[in-house]
């Protein structure tokens, strides 16, 4: 075993260590604690909307048009850590509870009715979380599904029956089974419409539909369903109800889930204020009461939104994948360009942006400037501390080139073995002299040891070649002239920047062939 080959090894791995990229932490990673502004904001939110939920329900013969607060307090737990759910769930509880003593009803029966709420949001909050995980996302398909069956059908089935027993207990309501379906419907609309809507306002992305590049379009196409549903709904003299699916299909398709949302929000609020004020086409049911009709409105606002919501949904998810290909076609396009060991483009990318870069000066006669970078005595460099610290020398050297580069269109490639090359759109021999010195200067500051190098450590020689290209010259002609400038700074000496701004034309290379 070659001794001071394998010490030579040892003490690189110690020198080239600080070319590591260093190690990224996660300083966005979800907190576990309780931020209590924010619970002593949401306590007050969900206490403001019980008592319009109960106001609501007091306005329309007793029924809960659409509950709000079940919805809204699980579309903020299923977005946090179950670490903070308990405290939220407590405040629920209590907002409910005093929402109910401040319009009047007794505190037994209010607790036993913010009981069942609470049943609600717990049961849902945690069987979809534990299947579809924490934080839920509603705007997928599956955990959408999951999300109408478990909550929207079945958790609140559960609280109407909890809500409808208990309330019995001090409250002649009529038949159980009337209120049950009363409380029922209103349930379900408010976990079907409130969930996904303070869900999509909690996404960053949500609001890009709300820029004011974007804002117009939105309100437009979020204004074609409004039309549409004050139009029919304020026409009590025919049914025509059915105007608003097409304008509800309009948005799913241009403003995807979360326009879709807010339309069924939308639409919800005007039909239900315009039946129970006895307005709009459920008015032509005879022979029935109020009750009647908002159970109606109930039935035609759950068909709409379990129609939508999942074509939606499925719709965002067909964007999400395009968006998903198009992103690996793009990476795997870059890899195809990329050179495995440093990361810079391949020779083959070099070829391509090099004869770009030609065509673009020439277009523009703007200079183009070349350098070719070569790692001095590098096969010295390999036999001494091997192919790995070769490459772990490469990759240093490399990192220095690629932060030398100012815009986007400048590049840097592995030339080939232990060159490189670095292309310098619309820039003048003397500034890519200095460009190439200061690379010079950061390799040599690195002090890579090179034992084999009369100097001690890694250095590189540069060769710089500019022009303004004309149709009497080729691209060649631009390597050609910084590979002779780079043949010069070996020669003498290594170890330093030369610079040539000859570049022959196509006619002279030739004849200079002939006659050599």
């Amino acid at each position: 075993m070659d001794i001071s080959k394998s010490v030579g090894e040892a003490s690189l791995d110690v020198e080239l260590a600080h070319c590591a990229a260093p190690e990224v932490t996660d300083t966005h990673s979800r907190s576990g604690s309780i931020h209590w502004r924010h619970l002593i904001a949401t306590f007050f939110i969900l206490l403001l909307f019980s008592w319009l939920g109960i106001v609501l329900s007091r306005q329309s013969d007793g029924v809960a048009t659409i509950w709000f607060t079940n919805g809204l307090l699980f579309a903020l737990v299923v977005t946090r850590p179950k670490k903070t759910w308990i405290p939220y769930f407590i405040a629920g509880f209590l907002a409910d509870t005093l929402a109910d003593v401040i319009y009047g009803d007794p505190l037994r029966l209010a607790i036993g009715v913010s009981v069942a709420n609470s049943v609600e949001v717990i049961t849902s909050s945690v069987l979809l979380t534990r299947w579809f995980g924490n934080p839920l996302q509603l705007t997928k398909r599956l955990p959408l599904l999951g999300f109408l069956g478990v909550a929207v059908v079945a958790a609140t089935a559960l609280t109407s029956a909890l809500g409808a027993s208990w309330t019995l207990l001090f409250v002649k309501a009529g038949p159980w089974w009337m209120l049950f379906r009363t409380w029922y419907l209103g349930d379900v609309l408010g976990m079907a419409i409130i969930a996904p809507l303070v869900f999509i306002l909690q996404r960053p992305g949500f609001f890009t539909m709300l820029r004011s590049q974007e804002l117009p379009r939105t309100l437009l196409l979020l204004m074609v369903p409004a039309a549409a549903t004050a139009l029919v709904f304020s026409h009590s003299k025919d049914p025509l109800i059915f105007f608003i699916f097409p304008a509800l299909l309009l948005v799913v398709f241009r403003l995807g889930f979360p326009g879709t949302v807010l339309a069924v929000f939308v639409i919800a609020l005007i039909s239900i204020w315009f039946t129970v004020t006895g307005h709009g086409p459920l008015m032509l049911i005879t022979g029935t009461n109020l009750l009647h009709k908002i159970v109606i409105e109930q039935i035609f606002l759950a068909v709409a939104l379990f129609t939508f919501f999942p074509v939606a949904a499925l719709l965002e998810e067909r964007k999400a994948l395009e968006i998903s290909l198009q992103k690996s076609e793009l990476r795997y396009r870059e890899l195809a360009n990329a050179d495995s060991l440093t990361g810079l483009a391949n020779r083959r990318a070099f070829d391509e942006r090099l004869e770009e870069a030609w065509h673009r000066a020439m277009r523009d006669q703007q200079p183009l400037s070349l350098l070719l970078i070569d790692v001095d005595l590098f096969k010295a460099y390999n036999d001494l501390y091997g192919h790995v610290g070769g490459d772990e020398c490469l990759r240093c050297i490399a990192k220095v080139i690629a932060s030398a580069l100012q815009g986007k269109a400048e590049i840097a490639a592995r030339f080939g073995g232990e060159e490189f090359a670095v292309i310098l759109p619309n820039t003048t021999i003397e500034v890519a002299v200095r460009v190439a010195e200061n690379v010079r200067e950061a390799v040599a500051s690195l002090k890579v040891p090179h034992s084999g190098n009369q100097l001690g450590i890694q250095t590189i020689s540069v060769g710089v070649a500019a022009e303004v290209p004309n149709r009497n010259t080729a691209v060649i002609s631009l390597l050609t002239a910084s590979d002779h400038a780079l043949y010069r700074a070996k020669y003498l000496g290594r170890n330093r920047v030369e610079s040539t701004t000859a570049v022959k034309s196509t006619a002279e290379m030739s004849t200079a062939d002939s006659t050599a």
